[in-house]
Parts: C-alpha cells; structure tokens; sequence
C-alpha cells in the first residue's frame, strides 16, 4: 500500500502540463463515503483486540458466538501461549513496518522504475499466477478442444448428422423416379407389389 500511495503522491507530476493545471479534488459525493470508509477501516481493529492484550475483549467473537457455539467442540485444548502470540505480532508488525518504510523511500525518490528484477518482477507479475494458469489449464484445455472438435465434432458427429442428411436427400431423389405420371408404371408397380405379397404370404405359411 504504502509503494502505490508513494507512486502515486510523491515524485512529480508525470502528466502534461494541461492536464496538471485541471487537477482538483473529487466532488463531496465522492470524498465524504471514503472518509466514513477510512475512519471504520482505523476503528475496526478495536473489535477485535487480542485476548492477550486485553481479556475478553473480542467484541466481534462474542456478537457472533450463538454461530459458532458448536465450534467450541473444536477448539485445541492447549491454548497459545502468551509470548508466542506476541512473538508473532511483533514479527508480523516488524516486516510490515520495514516493507512499508523500504517502499516509502524507494518509490518517494523515484516513483518511475526500470523493468523490476528479482522478487520485485514476480511481484509485478503477480507471481504469475495468470502465466501458471494458462499453462496448466488455458493451454492443456485449448489442446483437448481441438482434438475434440477435429477428431470427435468434425469427423464424428457432423459426419454422422450430415451423413444421414445426404442418406436421406439420395433416397428421395431415387424414390422421386417413382412418381414419373404413366398410368402404366402405376399398374405394373401395383401387380409386382401384389405378386410380392403373393409370394411372401405363400412361403410364410409354409
């Protein structure tokens, strides 16, 4: 937090000229929701003081222990010890502090840096985790749909949806021959699918 505020506050002004002498502070609308924001964000903490400052302090666990009542089954029956729980916020709040100071005088001198190297570039990067992603998920994903959509999509399933459009279309167009409009055709079509039925009738019986 304290690399982007000094980013952003300290050093020069890195826009033109015109665009500096048309900064102003935002609207009343804008400004007073985040000063209420700030001051709950400052206080908040207060609802929750360690027990080992303070006993029975934990405001926030007591407004909802009717909750989580039957967690209490699952607590540790060796609560932390004392030092250690300070041993832990002092350390905490110490690479909180040096981290902070580090960045405020970093970025305060110089808020336009080169390329980051190091841990600096992996935390710019996010510790790319969108590089891990899209290797390990993005790319394998994009590899299986291709297979499927060539092997399954293309050479299966349309092959199978337009193969029976093409069965059917030839079939019409064969059986459409029938329909030629001489009389004669009819009448020999009509006695060969009565001499048929003749004959199946004749060995079905047998």
């Amino acid at each position: 937090m304290f690399r982007l505020y000094a980013s952003v506050f300290r050093g020069d002004f890195r826009g033109t000229p015109e665009a500096e002498s048309h900064v102003h502070e935002s609207p009343a609308a804008m400004t007073i929701p985040l000063v209420v924001l700030a001051i709950l964000a400052a206080v908040a903490g207060f609802l929750g003081i360690p027990e080992v400052f303070m006993k029975d302090s934990h405001a926030l666990e007591h407004f909802l222990a009717p909750i989580f009542d039957a967690s209490k089954h699952f607590q540790h029956s060796h609560p932390a010890e004392p030092a250690n729980e300070l041993m832990l916020m002092g350390v905490s709040v110490g690479v909180a502090l040096i981290a902070s100071i580090w960045a405020w005088n970093r970025f305060s001198k110089k808020p336009d840096l080169a390329e980051p190297g190091g841990i600096s570039k992996v935390l710019a990067n996010k510790w790319y985790v969108d590089e891990f992603y899209d290797t390990i998920i993005v790319r394998p994903l994009n590899v299986v749909g291709d297979v499927l959509d060539k092997a399954v999509e293309r050479s299966g399933i349309d092959w199978l949806v337009n193969g029976v459009g093409r069965a059917v279309q030839y079939g019409s167009r064969q059986l459409r021959l029938l329909q030629s409009g001489q009389v004669g055709i009819y009448v020999l079509l009509m006695i060969g699918g009565m001499i048929l039925l003749f004959v199946l009738q004749f060995f079905l019986k047998k």
